[in-house]
């Protein structure tokens, strides 16, 4: 449908669905960002052409990591990065998923579960790729947390690009077959690191013995106990968990590509949704194959609790580099360039303006530009609006 249909729905049902439930800040915030993104609420900019010849008032963006309309620029702005710095060799698709009994703890404990959790997977991957048997090597990897599946019902999962080989201890590339590992090795080992994170976290001392901050401590799901939270991770460890591993990719584009569309817009995007009668919302599944009809249709009410489920808690990195991708390790990675016949990677002096990656991406639209002379518009003024909530302004 027409961009902006799910600022829409918020704004014609958000007042009735929050009535007699108490919400979280960070749905509230979520909330309000998408229902005033790019109106005057949240400010307002000029823009203007330096040869006196075109003026413009633009309403501001929310920037809210939830709102669908927003995050374009930054989400192509991580894109050339990554693949400024990526190597030229075969990448792997790695999914991984948890049980779903899990899911409890991950609601209230959304920060701290999900830095277990890829913490988790990483050293697993990394533990066993540094082995002979497997690799022998130091891979590079991009990490991505999803929280949803295709009903947008709960379902936390990890997507993880791997290279399709790495630098090992001599300093040489080493090339991986088509298989990177034994999936059911990969599932067995970050099923034993997640959940010993997981009993540590519940932990109200370290290792050392020294008081945890509260931030680090995991909290019981509400009408349970620590001691069930315990007892359901001692259950989960002796039940097969999963991993898959797709055949490698000639280069990694493709995925990366995948992979962006999680620092942004949330658990759907607006494409998805084929039709708003008022009252329902009609939505596409994201991947048709796996499913009998190719739509579904939730109720607005029902459309705004599972969209405000899924939004992050402040702070929270849902995708993240590891390896020779992380920012510690940009010697190996230059070395590896190096033995693939590529370039040293140097990351932009300066970052490019919203123009500059909306030209970009759009190259045979005059975007940002002054439509008499070409020239490219200077943002002169901005003013922006106010950050706190209409039922916060009326409190």
């Amino acid at each position: 449908m027409q961009a902006g249909i799910v600022q829409r729905i918020f704004n014609d049902h958000f007042s009735a669905y929050r009535r007699n439930k108490v919400l979280h800040s960070r749905e509230k915030n979520a909330a309000y960002a998408i229902m005033t993104c790019k109106t005057l609420a949240q400010g307002y900019h000029i823009e203007a052409c330096p040869n006196d010849y075109y003026q413009i008032s633009v309403p501001n963006s929310c920037k809210h990591r939830a709102c669908p309309q927003c995050g374009a620029t930054d989400t192509q702005l991580w894109l050339e990065r990554t693949k400024a710095k990526a190597l030229d060799c075969a990448y792997f698709h790695v999914v991984i998923t948890i049980d779903h009994d899990l899911h409890p703890i991950w609601r209230f404990n959304r920060k701290l579960f999900t830095n277990f959790m890829m913490q988790a997977a990483w050293h697993s991957l990394r533990e066993l790729l540094l082995d002979w048997k497997y690799l022998g090597a130091l891979v590079g990897a991009v990490a991505a947390f999803q929280s949803w599946d295709d009903n947008m019902f709960d379902h936390c999962h990890l997507h993880f690009i791997v290279t399709a080989g790495g630098l090992n201890a001599d300093g040489r590339w080493v090339r991986s077959g088509d298989k990177l590992l034994w999936s059911p090795a990969l599932a067995s080992k970050f099923r034993g690191k997640f959940l010993a994170y997981l009993r540590a976290g519940f932990s109200r001392y370290t290792k050392k013995g020294e008081p945890k901050s509260r931030d680090k401590i995991l909290r019981a799901p509400t009408g349970t106990s620590v001691q069930n939270c315990l007892n359901l991770l001692n259950k989960l460890g002796r039940k097969r968990w999963h991993a898959d591993i797709e055949p490698p990719y000639a280069h990694a584009n493709g995925v990366f590509k995948y992979v962006g569309r999680y620092i942004r817009r949330g658990p759907i995007s607006e494409r998805r949704i084929l039709g708003y009668d008022g009252e329902e919302v009609t939505i596409g599944y994201a991947h048709k194959e796996k499913h009998d009809n190719p739509t579904f249709k939730l109720s607005a009410h029902d459309f705004i609790r599972r969209m405000l489920s899924h939004v992050p808690e402040k702070g929270t990195h849902v995708v993240r580099s590891y390896g020779l991708f992380h920012s510690g390790c940009r010697e190996k990675l230059n070395l590896a360039r190096k033995l693939l016949g590529q370039q040293p990677y140097e990351p932009e002096a300066k970052l490019p303006s919203a123009i500059e990656l909306l030209s970009r991406m759009f190259p045979d639209q005059q975007i940002g530009r002054c439509p008499y002379c070409k020239t490219e518009l200077r943002t002169i003024f901005i003013y922006r609006g106010g950050s706190a909530s209409a039922w916060r302004l009326a409190a």
